[in-house]
């Protein structure tokens, strides 16, 4: 086995770890993390509730972040990108998750996207289920990025890759 073969082992592991962590916790701990981040979300200087957002859907026990903006949409899989989408409806798409059907949003009218995120570091590195998808998308996106998770997501340092994007912010949850 050599070194890539390692890291990708590694980070399979740390990914399952993290999920059943997540998996572990209560409705009731979800949405006390999850409106504890909401509130840090509405202290950020930048924040208004004119922005053009988007958010994700959440799956196993991931963050549930719900704003209150008159702009929301919610990334969609195409192929194998994500673009975003003001929602008419939502259908089960992809991956079993909720996808919206509605109108296609512009990369350059998005403020401000909600990353989620399995683990991450101090240097604003995330770690994703391993697909891509927000990598790719991020990429030449100029708004900003800023990742969600739970406290115990954190891990000194992600080995990341030339494609690997890093946000803008991570906000940590904690359990008041």
């Amino acid at each position: 086995m050599d070194l890539v073969d390692a890291v990708v082992i590694i980070k399979m592991l740390n990914r399952l770890d993290m999920i059943n962590k997540r998996l572990e916790l209560s409705k009731e701990d979800v949405l006390a993390y999850s409106n504890n981040v909401i509130e840090q979300i509405k202290q950020l200087d930048f924040y208004n509730e004119d922005m053009t957002i988007g958010l994700y859907m959440p799956i196993r026990n991931e963050l549930e972040i719900i704003l209150n903006n008159r702009n929301i949409c919610f990334p969609k899989i195409i192929g194998n990108e994500i673009e975003f989408f003001f929602p008419d409806s939502f259908e089960y798409g992809t991956f079993n998750i909720l996808e919206p059907n509605g109108t296609r949003v512009n990369k350059e009218e998005i403020d401000l996207i909600i990353v989620p995120l399995l683990f991450f570091d101090k240097h604003n590195n995330r770690m994703g289920y391993g697909k891509g998808y927000y990598d790719r998308y991020l990429k030449d996106y100029n708004g900003i990025t800023v990742g969600v998770g739970y406290d115990f997501q954190e891990v000194d340092e992600i080995i990341v890759k030339d494609s690997d994007v890093k946000l803008n912010y991570i906000i940590k949850g904690v359990k008041k």
